[in-house]
């Protein structure tokens, strides 16, 4: 994480706002590469197992950010959306995921041989050996389906939601672009409304990802992600009528873009360099 000076210039219906503002920014949904990975358990009965082994691997994880070319790495699992858990459009359980120092650290992979020599030693001291002997042994047991997405960040607002803590809740959208102006909607357009929230208080942030390649088994209509976050304790909106400009570019910035996928997840588990 670092921290940047952000100078942010807005225009509303009524008046201009000019803010300077110190604010901890997560360095790699703005400009390092990464890694989307969806994963399905087709048992239920193996989620709970399924999830400490995830709980295995983040020491791990913790240990090849020291040795190789990763520097992150968030596990999350999907859940209800706490204002609408109805919303939700997505054929997978969890999501991870793996933040690189840049696109060559992410094209050039871990930079790191793990066996279960390697795994065992990163949890001594952390995890029971048998614990850690009967995790690997259920890995060949647990039916998954995996989509894997790698991810380049395109624009962000301003992230004023601190450190990352377990428990986080992160909308998720995948989105299929319907022709060559979304990217300017989104970043010119959707973005000044997305700040406005900030500043209101409603919003923490939101991210705007391109899709660089995909596994075999991904979705290939999807093109870009958002990952955004709201304040739940947010004051209610103020409905106001919308002028002719602002319904034409809700209206055209639409039909520029289809949801293929959403949902919303909660931040179980993480590891982090930074």
């Amino acid at each position: 994480l670092i921290c940047i000076l952000f100078y942010i210039n807005y225009k509303s219906i009524k008046m201009k706002k000019f803010l300077f503002l110190f604010l901890i920014v997560p360095l790699s949904l703005l400009s390092q590469s990464f890694e989307f990975l969806q994963i399905k358990v087709n048992e239920a009965s193996m989620k709970k197992d399924y999830e400490k082994f995830e709980a295995m691997w983040a020491n791990v994880h913790e240990e090849i950010h020291k040795k190789g070319n990763k520097v992150g790495w968030y596990f999350f699992k999907v859940v209800p959306n706490p204002n609408n858990p109805s919303n939700q459009k997505a054929d997978f359980d969890y999501v991870i995921f793996n933040f690189y120092k840049d696109n060559a650290a992410r094209k050039a992979g871990w930079g790191v041989e793990v066996n279960d020599a390697f795994i065992k030693k990163s949890n001594y001291g952390k995890m029971k050996s048998s614990e850690i002997k009967r995790l690997l042994s259920v890995r060949k047991k647990m039916k998954t389906e995996w989509k894997s997405y790698s991810m380049t960040g395109l624009d962000a607002t301003i992230d004023v939601g601190g450190d990352p803590k377990l428990g986080n809740i992160v909308n998720y959208i995948g989105v299929k672009a319907l022709n060559d102006d979304y990217e300017n909607y989104e970043m010119k357009w959707f973005k000044n409304g997305h700040n406005e929230d900030i500043l209101s208080g409603r919003r923490i942030a939101w991210y705007f990802n391109k899709v660089l390649s995909s596994s075999d088994s991904a979705d290939k209509s999807l093109t870009h992600a958002i990952f955004e976050r709201f304040n739940p304790n947010a004051p209610q909106r103020e409905q106001t009528e919308p002028s002719f400009e602002q319904q034409m570019m809700w209206k055209h910035g639409g039909a520029s873009r289809e949801f293929v996928e959403y949902c919303t997840l909660e931040l179980i588990n993480f590891r982090s360099s930074n």
